[in-house]
């Protein structure tokens, strides 16, 4: 009934006349998977030599489910698997596509120095040269490989979890890679529980075909040069949260040596109290000399002068991977124990037998969402005081005492009384519910990141249900806010610079030398948060934030953690004619409203579109220079007042006796604009949303804050401001130009209108100036934010700026012209001149951090004795081995008990959820 619909309302269209005719072309597009049916214990797959077996050769499980009923047989498990060959070669049907895939060589523009896409890295570099074959045709296929485990069915209540398989081509470019219609789903592993080390049974088919692409290739017919070649294709890394890394890697995560890059040389101590392992000793990765390395009571008691670890090769892995022996896959073999001289490998992974793949400098990433999403949790947890969250918690304290430091913070007994003192670093009462509210009061603007109010309780002071993505935003924007309201100025200043490193770390382009730079710093901001923050705040997430810098420069950040598509708004692609002020590519929102601007308001109008057009250039010299020789005392007042009609007068004069001359765009931009206007409420332009202040006093987002950078002329001062109105002036022959109507902030002012420091940003919104030149061009205007300062009394506001996650800033070579009929141009993407975040230089003082950390203002908490002083529990590491089968295995979806532990070393979303 819907076929026949849609026949009649579309008579013209090819469309099939019946469900199995549209089954029949989907058959012909090659939208097929293979179904391959598996043992329920992980064991082996019934392929190749086991495709006949009716039950599995190791554990003896049956194939096929009981059948009681006569049917035909069901397998138990079944795996999907959706050839990868077919997809890579539908790349190059069409030839826009086919062209992108040759991007990363043709077009675009090598920067020493700077990364915006993967082929900047080290690793894709590295990788060329030493396979120049591969690289020489620009066609052969870079991918990605994500894996995950996720519950299908949106109920955390039934525990099901399914891995599916993705692979991502790298040779697009990055506004387009990482767009959801690229991503490959090459295989769907079945559940319902985690998969741990078998995942790499299943892994079997996607590798048997990335060995055959890298050896014999597939031929592929190639749209754009209308010829068919050899496609062949190689994995470069994976990317996956810490406990995939681990399943994935056969490295285990847990443990003393659960840091797969410092390997063999991780520091870790048992923390008796806390039941879990720590990882501090960061003062080794400092320079040799370095003050703080004899600085012991700032630290543990001790002087650290270790050198820091050394890094392992894929020939030195190998080299380990050689001790470990054959490895049986399967839940029902027994857990075998590992020596110490296996270090923590429980497997050698699959991807091995890939021949390249030891010769990789990056063979798997860490997350870094899922880095910042824990790291954000444990501080958040801690400042907030949250049961089962904070690091500061009865054992925390009893590890201090343990350790033998910061003895201000130990349990005090009195009498049959046992108290702990209040730490610093945490919040108490009424500190609680100001930051609740504060909290609940951000705005943000639209896609910027959800509505944070539905996670916070003010009454109950709670936070709850923050998604990773909200981490990253807190972690990065309002950290450094909260910390500055609360807590004391030194152990702020920690967290800020902790918040810079990650907003510097996950900017869009990367400097080398600055992640350099950066790979120095977060040793140092490492060090600081060990002064202040307990030894149980440290666990395995916080201390690979040392290692991201380095996997950064070997491989981009960009495409490993956060996406968004990039969204053109407000206009067409094609190259643009004429003037520019009369080609801004903005789109109103709502009705418009025709109103008759004030005389100064449409005087300040015209001169500023005048002003600011660039074609008009000549003119202005030549009037500014008529000015200073008749009315040197005030030229900029009299070229302002006089030119409008000086300009009029003599543009009619030069159509008058030479019209070619002339254009149409020059003549109705010196007749003015149309006297009536129309006014917006809102607009959106170059894929951004921009509202007027009243507008969205009832909305929970914030979109009418702009921000137009300095120059030269105004001592690379910037402006900020908020939107009173969108107005568009009419000119002749339909033209229109966009102004955004703003109160201006007075940023003159260095005390009473604003305050600038290393990290942060204020502007006081009592004060606004220009209030008589309001205006500036819609597409001058970049946008920001504001958030309420709750360090500072009265109306000030920190600015947040953020360059839009829609804009790619990438120089790229023009595609030649050929016989492709290419309907996109150099404008697909927007290059706006937004102003860059400044990572500013890190406080490095030998005493950075005061002691005491305990709070005199506020009473001790006292303790039941009896019920929290129970003994602490052995070190699970402490014998010459390592059981496996005493650390339960983390599910997919990155949770998981981990080594007895009594809090959470992970958390993801699907684990905020639940609470």
């Amino acid at each position: 009934m819907l076929i026949s619909l849609l026949r009649s309302a579309f008579p013209d269209a090819k469309l099939p006349s019946s469900y199995e005719e549209a089954r029949s072309l989907e058959r012909g597009l090659d939208f097929k998977y293979h179904k391959i049916h598996a043992c329920p214990n992980d064991c082996i797959l019934f392929w190749k030599e086991y495709a006949n077996l009716n039950e599995c050769p190791i554990c003896k499980a049956s194939r096929w489910m009981p059948n009681t009923h006569g049917s035909r047989v069901i397998p138990q498990k079944v795996l999907r698997h959706f050839p990868l060959k077919p997809r890579l070669q539908r790349l190059f049907v069409t030839d826009k596509i086919a062209c992108d895939m040759r991007w990363h060589k043709e077009q675009r523009v090598p920067d020493e120095g700077s990364m915006r896409h993967p082929a900047d890295s080290q690793s894709w570099q590295t990788f060329d040269q030493a396979h120049c074959w591969f690289a020489r045709d620009a066609r052969n296929v870079r991918l990605g490989l994500a894996s995950d485990g996720f519950n299908p069915f949106n109920n955390l209540a039934k525990p099901y979890s399914i891995w599916p398989v993705i692979l991502v081509p790298y040779n697009l470019p990055p506004w387009l890679c990482m767009k959801d219609q690229f991503f490959m789903t090459s295989l769907i592993i079945p559940g319902p529980k985690s998969l741990g080390n078998d995942i790499d049974v299943y892994l079997q088919p996607l590798i048997d075909e990335l060995l055959e692409l890298w050896e014999h290739g597939v031929p592929t017919y190639d749209a754009s040069t209308k010829e068919m070649f050899m496609l062949h294709a190689a994995l470069l890394w994976t990317i996956n949260d810490f406990p995939a890394y681990g399943n994935l890697s056969g490295w285990s995560t847990k443990g003393k040596l659960a840091c797969p890059s410092c390997n063999a040389s991780t520091d870790s101590n048992w923390l008796k109290y806390g039941r879990k392992q720590c990882y501090m000793g960061h003062r080794r990765l400092l320079p040799a000399g370095h003050v703080w390395r004899t600085r012991k009571g700032l630290f543990n008691g001790k002087e650290d002068h270790r050198m820091p670890p050394n890094w392992v090769d894929g020939h030195g892995l190998l080299t380990q991977l050689q001790m470990l022996g054959d490895v049986q896959f399967g839940k029902s073999c027994r857990k075998r124990k590992r020596t110490a001289e296996q270090l923590n490998w429980t497997k050698k992974s699959i991807f091995f037998k890939l021949p390249y793949w030891s010769m990789l400098r990056l063979r798997h990433n860490l997350d870094v969402m899922h880095i910042e999403k824990n790291i954000s949790d444990s501080i958040l947890g801690t400042l907030m005081d949250m049961p089962g969250k904070t690091k500061n918690n009865i054992n925390s304290r009893r590890d201090l005492e343990n350790l033998g430091f910061r003895k201000e913070l130990h349990l005090k007994s009195e009498g049959g009384r046992v108290t702990m003192p209040r730490a610093l670093y945490t919040l108490h009462g009424d500190e609680r519910h100001k930051l609740c509210e504060w909290l609940a009061g951000v705005k943000f603007p639209d896609g910027f990141a959800s509505n944070v109010t539905h996670c916070v309780s003010v009454r109950d002071c709670k936070i709850t249900g923050l998604k990773s993505h909200d981490h990253h935003v807190f972690l990065q924007r309002l950290l450094p806010i909260a910390g500055g309201g609360f807590l004391r100025s030194d152990i702020a200043l920690a967290l800020t610079e902790l918040s810079s490193f990650f907003k510097e770390l996950c900017a869009r382009t990367l400097d080398v030398n600055r992640l350099s730079q950066l790979q120095l710093d977060i040793v140092t901001i490492l060090c600081k948060l060990e002064m202040i923050f307990p030894p149980s705040f440290f666990d395995i997430m916080v201390h690979l934030a040392v290692h991201l810098p380095g996997e950064a420069i070997l491989g981009d950040v960009e495409t490993k953690f956060n996406r968004a598509d990039r969204n053109i708004d407000g206009g067409e692609d094609g190259t643009i004619d004429g003037f520019k002020v009369f080609n801004q590519r903005l789109r109103p929102l709502g009705i418009a409203r025709n109103v008759q601007l004030q005389d100064k308001l449409r005087t300040s109008a015209i001169w500023y579109v005048l002003n600011n057009c660039i074609e008009i250039g000549p003119y202005l010299e030549e009037h500014y220079d008529k000015c200073r020789e008749s009315n040197p005392n005030s030229v900029d007042r009299t070229h302002q007042n006089e030119f409008p009609s000086w300009f009029k007068q003599r543009v009619q004069d030069q159509r008058t006796g030479n019209p070619p001359r002339v254009s149409a765009d020059l003549y109705a931009l010196a007749c003015g604009p149309d006297p009536w206007v129309a006014s917006y409420a809102a607009c959106i332009i170059n894929g951004k949303r921009f509202h007027t202040k009243q507008l969205e006093l009832r909305r929970r987002s914030q979109n009418s804050g702009v921000l137009v950078t300095g120059d030269e002329d105004t001592n690379n001062l910037d402006f900020y401001g908020v939107i009173n109105d969108v107005v568009e002036l009419h000119y002749m022959g339909g033209r229109r130009v966009y102004l955004f109507s703003c109160d201006w902030f007075d940023v003159g002012d260095k005390k009473r209108g604003v305050r600038v420091d290393d990290h942060i940003t204020s502007v006081n919104m009592d004060r606004t100036w220009y209030k008589n030149e309001p205006f500036v061009l819609a597409c001058q205007a970049s946008q920001c934010f504001y958030i309420r300062d709750i360090r500072s009394k009265g109306n000030w506001y920190v600015v947040q700026k953020y360059n839009n996650r829609n804009v790619y800033d990438i120089p790229a070579v023009p595609r030649v012209p050929d016989d492709i009929d290419d309907e996109s141009s150099e404008d697909d993407v927007y290059q706006e001149n937004e102003p860059s975040f400044d990572y500013p230089l890190l406080h490095c003082d030998a005493y950075p951090v005061s002691t005491p950390l305990s709070r005199t203002d506020i009473e001790p908490i006292h303790i039941d004795a009896r019920g929290h002083m129970a003994v602490g529990g052995e070190c699970i590491n402490s014998t010459d081995f390592i059981d496996d089968g005493m650390v339960p295995s983390c599910s997919g979806d990155g949770y998981g008990d981990w080594e007895y532990s009594d809090e959470e070393d992970l958390s993801t979303d699907e684990e905020s959820e639940s609470e």
